[in-house]
């Protein structure tokens, strides 16, 4: 805005001081023109070196900003991409761990299914030796019945 104002102010110095009637009514001589540059065009030569000056500056500052805005976003990704790294390195951990957690456990319920038939098995021997036994002592109460028996007779 004050740029445009400048040129505009400018353009009119400029079309006042070059008219037809300054011409004719002979201001346009060295005076004239010394005191035109002293009094409107150095000064505004230099409001206009000042406004690109501040300009400049502006643009420098908004370019700085933008670069550090820049390099932050580019921590945070980095920053990211590493943790990214150790969540995936965490989780292949926590899989490791949890393939071998069951095996583990399977090899668990393998044992346990295997002693499980062995006293199974040991309890059906048992029974049946028992059941033995059993008939055992019958037949030798019978034998010995049988032996008294004979004897009475």
């Amino acid at each position: 805005k004050k740029l445009k104002f400048h040129l505009a102010s400018f353009d009119m110095v400029v079309k006042e001081r070059t008219t037809a009637t300054a011409i004719t009514e002979g201001t346009w001589g060295f005076e004239h023109t010394k005191a035109c540059f002293r009094d409107d065009i150095i000064s505004f030569v230099k409001a206009l070196k000042e406004l690109f000056t501040s300009f400049d500056q502006c643009l420098i500052d908004e370019v700085t900003e933008v670069q550090n805005v820049f390099k932050q976003i580019e921590l945070a990704v980095e920053q990211h991409c590493e943790e990214k790294n150790k969540f995936q390195n965490n989780m292949e951990n926590v899989l490791h761990e949890n393939d071998r957690l069951l095996t583990q456990a399977l090899s668990v319920e393998i044992m346990n299914v295997v002693v499980h038939d062995n006293v199974k098995f040991a309890c059906l021997n048992m029974d049946v030796c028992a059941h033995c036994v059993t008939i055992e002592s019958e037949l030798k109460k019978d034998f010995i019945k049988k032996e008294c028996y004979e004897m009475l007779l």
